[in-house]
C-alpha cells in the first residue's frame, strides 16, 4: 500500500495524511568535593561529517512568547526564539569552533570527566549574550483542513491528541508547542549540529528521510532546507506542524508503534525525545531497521530520565521526589521512562552495527563553569520550567491517581528547586544522549 501522498506545490498548504495501519553520567563538582564516579562519563570524540550542519534556529509558533529566566541572583534575561537559519557556532574547550568541517565541538572543561564544573562565582558572571538571538518565525502554523484529528481532547486545562487518544501523556497545546521549539534550540546548543550520524558515508546519497514523533516539525523543516534534493516525511500523533514548509517535506498523522506499511525504504530515520512515546522502543527500532536501506542510519536524540543533581545537594529536594513519582507513574502505565541508557543495546539487538553512543550533560541553570554552559543552562532551565505541567498532569493523574490540585502544589516546590542560584543552587542537570547505528 502506497501511503506517500503527492508533495504540495510550492506555496500550497500541506495537508496531513492520516495513516491507518494494516491487519548516567557523574559530574565533577567544585574543588574539594569528592568527584563522582566516571563509569558512564566517557564522551567520545565527535564524529565529523562533510555536510555543513543545520543552522540552529527556534521557530516559536507564537512570535510574541518570551520566556524570562533568572541568571544568578539579580540578573534576568528574556529568552526569545533566534531567527530562522541563524546559526551561532558553539566553541570547543579551547574556545575555537571546528571550522574545517563547520561542526562545532561541544564545550567541555578538560578538568572534568563530563565537562560540568560548579562555578562558585556564578552570581557575578554577566550572561548578557544569553538573550542575543531573537527573531520571528517565517512559517504559518495553522492547518486549514477540517478533520477529527484536530478535535483535541481537553483535560485539566491542557489539550491532548485525538488520534490514538490517551496513548501519549504530554499535551499538544500552544504552550507545549512553544516548549518543543525551545527544546530544539537547547538540543542544537548541546549537540552542536542538527545530526551527528555520518550521513556522507551513505552509498548513493541521501534520498528518503523519516522523522518519527516530529512534534512541531522544526527539526524536519531545518533538515529539509539543508537537503533540498531529499524527500522528508515527518510523522506524529498530533497534526501541529506548520502549513507552509519546504516543498520536499510533508507530514502524516501516524503512530510509529503500528506496523509500518510504507511503499519504499529510507536512507535515514531520525527520532528525538522518544523516551515518553512508546511502550516498546525495541519494536519501533525493529521497524526502523526493516525500513532502512542497507547502509542507512538511524539516529536517536534523547534525554535520559530521571534528571538529577551533580552532587548531594539535590538529595531530599522536591525535584528529586517529583522525578521519582514520574518514574513510578510511567511504570504503572506500562511506559518505562528509564530506557534511554539502553538504546545502544536495543539497536544492536535488532541488527544495527557500528552503533555509537554519545553523552552530553546539560546543566539546568547557569551553575556550571564556562560561558557556553551558562547560556545552555539558561535555555535548559526555561525548557524545564515550561515542561513541568505538561510532563506531570496526565501521567500523575492517570498513573498515581493524584488530583490536579495536588500536582500543582507539588510543582510549586519543584519550581523553587529549579530556580535556585548561587550558593543555594542544587546543581541540576539533564543527561542527554545521541545514539546512532548503521544497517549493514
Amino acid at each position: 500500500m502506497d501511503c506517500v501522498s503527492p508533495l504540495p506545490a510550492e506555496g500550497e498548504p500541506a495537508q496531513p495524511v492520516i495513516h491507518q495501519p494494516q491487519p548516567e553520567a557523574g559530574l565533577n563538582p567544585a574543588r574539594g568535593t569528592e568527584p563522582a564516579s566516571d563509569k558512564t562519563s566517557h564522551i567520545p570524540q565527535q564524529q565529523k561529517v562533510d555536510q555543513q550542519p543545520s543552522e540552529i534556529s527556534n521557530d516559536i509558533i507564537s512570535n510574541e512568547v518570551t520566556v524570562s529566566t533568572t541568571l544568578g541572583s539579580n540578573i534576568e534575561a528574556p529568552i526569545t526564539p533566534p531567527p530562522h537559519s541563524k546559526h551561532t557556532p558553539l566553541l570547543d574547550a579551547t574556545g575555537e569552533a571546528d571550522r574545517q568541517n563547520h561542526i562545532p565541538v561541544a564545550i567541555f572543561s578538560p578538568a572534568s570527566t563530563t565537562g560540568l564544573d560548579v562555578d562558585s562565582n556564578s552570581n557575578e558572571t554577566d550572561h548578557s549574550d544569553a538573550d542575543s538571538a531573537v527573531g520571528d518565525s517565517i512559517y504559518s502554523s495553522t492547518y486549514s483542513t477540517h478533520s477529527s484529528v484536530f478535535d483535541f481532547v481537553e483535560e485539566n486545562g491542557r489539550t491532548y491528541h485525538r488520534f490514538k487518544e490517551g496513548k501519549y501523556y504530554l499535551p499538544n497545546d500552544e504552550i507545549e508547542r512553544d516548549r518543543l521549539d525551545l527544546q530544539h534550540h537547547m538540543c542544537g546548543l548541546s549537540f552542536g549540529a542538527l545530526f551527528l550520524a555520518p550521513l556522507d558515508t551513505i552509498e548513493g546519497g541521501l534520498h528518503d528521510v523519516l522523522d518519527i514523533a516530529t512534534g512541531t516539525g522544526i527539526w524536519a523543516i531545518e533538515f529539509a532546507e539543508q537537503f533540498p534534493a531529499a524527500v522528508i516525511k515527518g510523522t506524529d500523533l498530533s497534526p501541529i506542524q506548520p502549513d507552509y514548509v519546504p516543498p520536499n517535506l510533508h507530514f502524516e498523522v501516524d503512530d510509529a508503534e503500528d506496523p509500518w506499511v510504507y511503499s519504499h525504504k529510507f536512507d535515514y530515520i531520525h527520532g528525538r525525545m522518544l523516551v515518553t512515546c512508546f511502550q516498546s522502543h525495541q519494536a519501533v527500532f525493529k521497524s526502523a531497521f526493516d525500513y532502512l536501506r542497507p547502509g542507512g542510519y538511524i539516529e536517536l536524540q534523547d534525554a535520559s530520565f530521571p534528571f538529577m543533581g551533580a552532587d548531594q545537594k539535590w538529595q531530599g529536594t522536591a525535584f528529586q521526589r517529583w522525578w521519582r513519582m514520574l518514574m513510578d507513574a510511567s511504570r504503572a502505565l506500562g511506559k518505562d521512562w528509564n530506557r534511554v541508557g539502553r538504546y545502544k543495546g536495543y539497536l544492536e539487538e535488532v541488527g544495527f552495527v557500528d552503533v555509537v553512543e554519545r553523552k552530553f550533560p546539560c546543566p539546568i541553570g547557569p551553575w556550571a563553569r564556562g560561558e557556553k554552559n551558562k547560556i545552555l543552562g539558561v535555555w535548559a532551565r526555561a525548557n524545564m520550567l515550561q515542561s513541568l505541567g505538561g510532563l506531570s498532569m496526565a501521567i500523575l493523574t492517570r498513573g498515581l491517581g493524584m488530583t490536579a490540585q495536588e500536582i500543582e502544589l507539588l510543582l510549586v516546590d519543584v519550581r523553587k528547586d529549579i530556580n535556585k542560584d548561587g550558593a543555594e543552587s542544587v546543581h541540576l542537570y539533564a543527561p542527554l544522549y545521541v545514539v546512532y547505528g548503521r544497517k549493514p
